[in-house]
Parts: C-alpha cells; structure tokens; sequence
C-alpha cells in the first residue's frame, strides 16, 4: 500500500533528523504553560514529514502539531502528525520521543506508523490488518487482574476546582496496579500494544498524540477510547488544534475495570 509506505518512510527520515540534531536542538520554549514545549527539531521534523506527505498526496488535508490545520474538502483523507512526541524527554536527553502519523478516512484512522528513533522500533497498524513491530505481529498482555501489571498514567496539573477529585483518582488507580509509569502518548502506547504494561490513562492529549496509537492499540487487541470508556470521536474540522482529549487504553479486561475505576470519580 503507497499511503503506509510512504508513511514508514517519512517518520523514519524524520526520526533520523530528530537525532542528528540532538546536539544542537537549541533551547525548549514553552508554548502556552510550562507542560508543552517545541523545540526547532520539532518544526524542522514537522517541515520534513509534510513535504514529504504532500509531494505523494497533494490533495490530502493535513492537521499537525506545530502547522496546524490544512483542509482539502474533496478529498476523503486526512494525515495527522506529531513530529515529535515527548518533546520535554528530547531536550532532556532522554530517549523516550519519536513521530506519530496517522492517515484518516473522514474521522476513522485507516493507518497508524509510531517511530521510536533511539531503538529503532517502527509500529506499523492497518486498519483490519493487525499491528506489527518491526514486521513482527504484536498482541496486548493476556493478563486479566489489574494488580499484576503496571499502568502508565499522564496528566497535566488539574484546575483547582478538579485538583481533589484528579488526586483520588490517581490513587485510586495506583492502589488498583502494580505501580504506575509515565513517558508519553507514544512510549506509553507502545508498551501496551507489546503488553509490556497493562495499559494506560492520559487526562490531557490531542488527536495528534492519539490518532496513530489509537489504531496500533486497536490492532493489537487492545481497547482504546475515552476515559469513561465510550467510543472516541475524532474532531478533523479547522478546530482540531483546540480539542483536548482524555484516554484509556489497555488490554479489553483491565481497561474495563480501570473505565468502572474513573466513571466512580467522573
């Protein structure tokens, strides 16, 4: 299929900028609060990824992280991009960042490509297909009790008037699970589509954090939908950039218990 391989092949050119410029990236500067922050490896990855999308599919719409929103109404499909996911992990010098590129069908996610430069790890998903790992097929965990597995948790601060509430469900959810992790969207996604974790729960994502994980999840076997456990609705209008997401993802038995675990503090 040209739309995947076209895909593998710009997220691993950009994967590859990403750590060539590692050295030089200069300084991160936050856009809006201190939890996002760009980088110019982020524009410079961004600028790459969507030449490249759009000298293959030039009557394609695109919604990107730094970009924004480009629309061709005529056309059906749209590529979602997160040039580089863990932007704060990159200029700490941590490993745990990569690119998200998701192709959509009207709202539904058709493809999914999750890059991990530092391990050269690339999770590929069609839609019906499967999910693999470098060519590899990969499954959630089988795992059915929530305290035999670890579960990554993401969230930025809470509002004073949701700090309590946020508070008793993290420690809900942590006295539930082995222990608790967190790194990112991406990383996070990828240890639950391999079952290396049971899953995750982020309060605070946009679809270009979540439209490529939500279908390598799905494929692998996993659930991944809102925080309470309805269906994801994916917002492609020229207000994508404003739409915040929250979302739980895991193997189909734990994620079920952890959606009853946050519809007890929603």
């Amino acid at each position: 299929m040209k739309m995947l391989a076209v895909a593998m092949a710009v997220a691993q050119e950009a994967g590859a900028y990403l750590m060539r410029n590692r050295s030089n990236i200069g300084r991160a500067v936050a856009k809006g609060d201190q939890f996002n922050v760009v980088t110019e490896a982020d524009i410079g990855a961004e600028r790459l990824i969507l030449d490249g999308l759009h000298r293959a599919f030039p009557n394609h719409s695109t919604i990107a992280e730094e970009s924004g929103v480009k629309l061709h109404p005529e056309s059906p499909y749209t590529w979602v991009v997160d040039p580089l996911d863990g932007t704060s992990n990159y200029a700490a010098g941590l490993p745990w960042y990569g690119v998200l590129i998701a192709l959509m069908r009207d709202a539904t996610p058709e493809l999914g490509v999750m890059y991990l430069p530092e391990s050269s790890e690339l999770f590929v998903a069609e839609r019906g297909r499967g999910a693999f790992l470098n060519g590899q097929r990969i499954r959630v965990t089988e795992e059915t009790e929530l305290s035999n597995v670890l579960w990554a948790y993401g969230m930025d601060a809470p509002d004073e008037l949701h700090e309590q509430r946020d508070g008793r469900l993290l420690f809900d959810v942590l006295r539930s699970v082995r222990n608790l992790r967190t790194t990112n969207s991406l990383v996070d996604s990828a240890l639950t589509c391999t079952g290396k974790i049971g899953g995750m729960l982020n309060r605070n994502t946009r679809l270009w954090d979540i439209a490529a994980p939500s279908l390598v999840v799905q494929e692998s076997g996993g659930l991944y939908t809102t925080i309470t456990g309805d269906l994801l609705s994916f917002d492609l209008t020229e207000t994508a950039h404003d739409k915040e997401y929250a979302v739980l993802a895991g193997a189909p038995a734990l994620h079920r218990q952890v959606a009853k675990l946050v519809r007890k503090h929603l």
